[in-house]
């Protein structure tokens, strides 16, 4: 440990003390103003340097506990063992390091240190783990920033959820209170009639009494005969009418009875609303490193737009009027917008605001586009019947060729410089664009209408048949398959964004799903409440940021994705 640096050492020697002014490095120990003087002109410490011992004390305590002699016999440091990496006195030299060759004179070691390139080296290690720390902590500050959307989006479905069983619930319930109304109202005034007849009756019978009691009193033998002749005659009418009412299937006991639809019954012993789960992935952070004192070029890292975190905004309704089957779209990059209509077998091309342009008739019907920008050509599938695909031309609105497919072609994307093609039955197909060859890039029964994007190396397709997306690496490999019925039901428009976030149209449940990068999470981000009525297809457009989604009769609409 370094001497006691409070106090002048020289005079502490000579049992002195003296507050010290300067400290000597070199001397290891504080100097009184006095002995500075005389420090300064002696021959062996004239050109040793001092600072004030104010200075000195700013020094990491780290620092100030370094010792510059050996602790065990008591000297000054003399030489660098480079083979122990340690400094040695001269009798630690004799006695531990006398056969090292590797010994350095501790002056030469230590000559110009601060300007060293190991100084630097280490300078430049501690900047680039204080980024790395930084990095680290964006991270996790990230990832709690998500995890609270996450929170505040899953809470609002479960709201939305909510509202929509109360809303069910209460439709239900009027429904059948309406029922249990409309059934006593109809059996009441059944009974009503009945009780009506049954009063007439009665009114009959009283008047029959009246009528003997009167004629009893006041009417002759003869007439009481003739009379009663005529009332045995009115009392069998009677009893034949009271027998009739008896008869009557409004004479049944009616009662009203509810049995709850095993359904609700049902719904009523689930014991949660769901579940919640916590998905976990590898760290996207990448730290920089410095090795064997080369400098390593800084990457940052790229972490993922987690997709809770993608909003749309900018809402354009577009008008696709005469449109009566959209099964493709697409934005070209100068912001024009192209729609296949299936049953008119035409292009339609709107300008960037939305207004129709003009239409291209293809005579034969149009499922998917894909635009490749090297020949500013646009591909069209024909989908079921044609089996070709078209290469257009959209400046001069002609067909450049058409090449001819032994099997229904429906989904189509570019993947460079080659088209890949979803196939009826036989998988996804890779195209040169002359149609010269084919080669299939994953062979399997591809159902029909399933539609395909690519992004870097991995391909998606969907697949309407058991409501999927799945995700192949471009030599055909199998990285996820993503399924939820409850979100995801009839899969069709497919896209994915700069990040590796996958859009897809969800037909049955009129709705665009997002599917997170690795295919584990989620998320609807357009529903019924904005528009969509039977979606069919999208297209994200990287360059502007913007996702087309089409219904499939007239209406199609544009958004800002933020």
């Amino acid at each position: 440990m370094a001497s006691n640096w409070t106090i002048c050492g020289v005079c502490n020697f000579r049992n002195i003390n003296k507050v010290s002014v300067v400290w000597c490095s070199e001397c290891d120990e504080g100097l009184c103003g006095e002995c500075r003087e005389h420090h300064g002109a002696s021959k062996l410490s004239r050109n040793h340097k001092t600072i004030s011992i104010t200075e000195y004390q700013k020094l990491p305590t780290n620092v100030l506990e370094i010792t510059q002699t050996c602790q065990k016999h008591k000297e000054h440091y003399q030489t660098f063992c480079k083979k122990h990496d340690c400094q040695c006195c001269r009798r630690c030299v004799i006695e531990t390091h006398n056969d090292c060759n590797d010994l350095t004179a501790i002056e030469d070691i230590v000559k110009n240190v601060k300007s060293s390139n190991a100084w630097l080296e280490v300078e430049q290690i501690l900047v680039q783990m204080l980024k790395n720390v930084q990095r680290i902590r964006n991270d996790r500050t990230e990832n709690l920033k998500c995890l609270q959307d996450q929170r505040v989006e899953i809470e609002r479905d479960i709201n939305q959820t909510r509202k929509m069983i109360n809303d069910h619930l209460d439709k239900i319930q009027d429904k059948i209170i309406k029922e249990l109304y409309a059934n006593e109202e109809n059996e009441s005034k059944r009974i009503k009639l009945l009780l009506s007849e049954i009063e007439d009756i009665e009114k009959g019978i009283s008047d029959l009494q009246g009528y003997q009691n009167i004629t009893r009193q006041n009417a002759s033998e003869l007439q009481t005969f003739l009379a009663l002749k005529k009332m045995e005659k009115e009392v069998s009418d009677k009893t034949e009418c009271i027998q009739s009412v008896l008869k009557n299937e409004d004479m049944k006991i009616k009662t009203l009875a509810l049995e709850v639809n095993k359904d609700v019954q049902n719904f009523c012993r689930a014991d949660c609303f769901g579940s919640v789960s916590v998905n976990s992935k590898s760290c996207k952070v990448v730290i920089e490193s410095n090795k064997n004192k080369e400098a390593q070029m800084m990457i940052p890292s790229l972490i993922s737009k987690c997709i809770y975190d993608i909003k749309l905004s900018n809402k354009m309704q577009i008008d696709l009027q005469s449109a009566v089957s959209v099964r493709g779209c697409a934005i070209l990059p100068n912001g024009k917008m192209m729609f296949c209509d299936y049953n008119n077998q035409n292009l339609i091309v709107l300008k960037s605001n939305g207004m129709h342009e003009f239409e291209i008739p293809l005579g034969t019907p149009a499922f998917d586009l894909a635009y490749f920008e090297r020949e500013s050509s646009i591909a069209v599938t024909s989908g079921y019947g044609s089996n070709v695909i078209h290469i257009i031309d959209p400046y001069s609105k002609t067909i450049k060729r058409t090449i001819q497919s032994s099997d229904t072609p429906y989904g189509i994307a570019l993947n460079k410089t080659v088209l890949v093609c979803c196939k009826l039955g036989k998988g996804i197909i890779e195209v040169q664009l002359n149609g010269a060859s084919e080669k299939a890039r994953v062979s399997f029964s591809m159902p029909s209408f399933s539609y395909v994007a690519v992004h870097g190396d991995n391909m998606y397709y969907t697949n309407k048949d058991n409501h999927s997306v799945t995700c192949y690496d471009i030599h055909g490999n199998l990285k996820w398959e993503f399924k939820d019925k409850q979100n995801l039901r009839y899969p069709q428009g497919i896209s994915v964004d700069n990040n590796g976030n996958v859009y897809v149209v969800s037909t049955d449940t009129h709705s665009v799903v997002i599917i997170s990068p690795d295919g584990k999470r989620c998320r609807t981000i357009l529903s019924i409440r904005d528009g969509l009525r039977v979606p069919r297809a999208l297209h994200f457009e990287p360059t502007s940021n913007k996702l087309l989604v089409a219904n499939e009769h007239k209406i199609a609409f544009l958004f800002d994705v933020s």
